[in-house]
């Protein structure tokens, strides 16, 4: 008996522990593969991203189903640029495959914006995935947890910035996009001139945004247009240019120039 009771304490000393680690593997998990943890963990101060990182790679982190399910996932931003945010967030997950969600609760909290969004999967978010695509975004994932057996992600958003906006510049640029949705960075212009092939049928929609992506102005013309120069308010950051019907009717793409 005295033989099992230290053989209990000498391996409680020698376990490994680490309550973020087993909080995202799971109890019992964690538990099965405490030794290999303690061999891959060698020191207290890793980051979030590293933690998932190696998990990932070692082939001890579950994010696959038997079968679909509806997944929770919490994301809690840690400032105000609400509007920001959500399009961050939307372009996030857009560009990791995920197109059929929609939010099950939005909170505006003292500085915090949480949204929990909703979708039915096979799998949980790719967190490694997820926080590389939000930090290309200029966003940092400050934590990563999961509650109820979901995940949630704490994040800052200081820095954010539109991914797949390109630099106006004082030359004319051709830009094509499938998708028929330019956005544009704007550095001191004063105009923007716009032009389309001559067989196209651009209908113009034209939206500009500030810093926080606040909007400040948006033209439209409801008829065929292909050279157009549009003043751009004062305070302007991004600009996104559009088609009101379809992004059929630019397909050949633009030639974009800024001027002062």
């Amino acid at each position: 008996m005295k033989k099992i009771i230290i053989f209990l304490i000498a391996f409680n000393l020698f376990a490994f522990s680490n309550s973020k680690i087993e909080n995202l593997m799971g109890n019992d998990k964690f538990q099965e593969y405490n030794q290999l943890l303690g061999k891959i963990f060698t020191k207290n101060n890793y980051s979030i991203e590293q933690i998932l990182e190696t998990l990932e790679n070692n082939g001890l982190l579950e994010l696959f189903f038997d079968t679909p399910r509806v997944i929770h996932t919490k994301f809690i931003f840690e400032n105000t640029q609400n509007i920001f945010n959500i399009k961050i967030l939307n372009n996030t997950l857009t560009s990791l495959g995920y197109y059929y969600f929609y939010p099950s609760e939005i909170i505006k909290k003292n500085n915090q914006l949480i949204l929990n969004i909703e979708f039915k999967s096979e799998h949980f978010i790719d967190p490694v995935s997820l926080i590389n695509e939000m930090k290309s975004r200029g966003c940092n994932i400050i934590d990563v947890y999961k509650k109820d057996n979901d995940f949630n992600y704490q994040i800052s958003c200081e820095n954010a910035k539109i991914k797949e906006a390109k630099i106006l510049q004082d030359k004319k640029i051709r830009y094509m996009d499938t998708n028929g949705v330019y956005w544009l960075e704007n550095k001191n212009f004063n105009q923007i001139n716009i032009q389309t092939k001559r067989i196209d049928y651009w209908h113009p929609s034209v939206w500009f945004y500030d810093e926080k992506l606040n909007i400040l102005n948006n033209v439209k013309i409801d008829k065929k247009t292909i050279n157009i120069t549009l003043n751009i308010p004062a305070g302007c950051k991004y600009i996104k240019i559009t088609d009101i019907y379809s992004a059929e009717n630019f397909k050949r793409g633009i030639i974009v120039k800024g001027l002062k």
